[in-house]
């Protein structure tokens, strides 16, 4: 439990001090002035722009902010005395006894919080990092794909010349062997001669 406290603020905040020590004398705690050799569980610091414009303070708010030890009390609109101090109200009322023991004693944050707030960072960095995807090419025909089409074209392009050529041996019978069907082709291949003929007259 924190038992010694040491207290530092500019002269301007004398009266402010000294009811703060008195307070926290009353709650159990052994109040001390803050000096190069004390030491102490905590550091209250009595912060206004007076302290600010201190550079004495300035160092020692910056000494016990790094061991973890400052408690900041805003009396004025003073910045922080380092980035990332928590500036906290003068406690007053019914209700000072307890906001002093809150300040005094943080509750720690549970492991698994802090781990969580640690992680959200990475992986936003992560995301910002991946590279966009690319759109795949597509996946180039297997062999065996290739020569089952082959295979079908070649049986289709069998089957087309197979037709045609039945077809050219049913005709050429049936003009030896039907008299009906020699007489339509002699037709049609007389008028075909003079039409050809006609355009070669027409020709210079």
């Amino acid at each position: 439990m924190t038992s010694r406290i040491l207290l530092a603020y500019p002269e301007t905040a004398a009266s402010q001090a000294r009811s703060v020590a008195a307070k926290l004398g009353s709650l159990g705690y052994e109040v001390g002035a803050l000096s190069p050799r004390a030491r102490g569980d905590k550091v209250v610091m009595l912060w206004s722009r007076a302290a600010w414009g201190t550079p004495a303070l300035r160092a020692a708010a910056r000494r016990a902010h790094a061991a973890g030890k400052l408690v900041c009390i805003r009396l004025d609109s003073a910045p922080p005395p380092v980035g990332g101090t928590r500036l906290a109200r003068l406690p007053r009322g019914r209700a000072d006894t307890s906001a002093w023991r809150r300040l005094l004693h943080p509750k720690a944050k549970p492991l698994a919080a802090t781990q969580k707030q640690t992680r959200a960072p990475l992986q936003r960095a992560a995301r910002r990092q991946r590279p966009a995807q690319v759109p795949s090419a597509p996946a180039p025909r297997a062999p065996q794909e290739s020569a089952s089409m082959k295979e079908k074209n070649s049986r289709g392009f069998a089957i087309a010349l197979t037709l045609t050529l039945l077809a050219i041996g049913a005709t050429g019978y049936a003009y030896q062997h039907n008299a009906v069907v020699a007489s339509r082709i002699d037709g049609a291949a007389a008028s075909f001669y003079a039409s050809a003929s006609e355009l070669a007259a027409l020709a210079p």
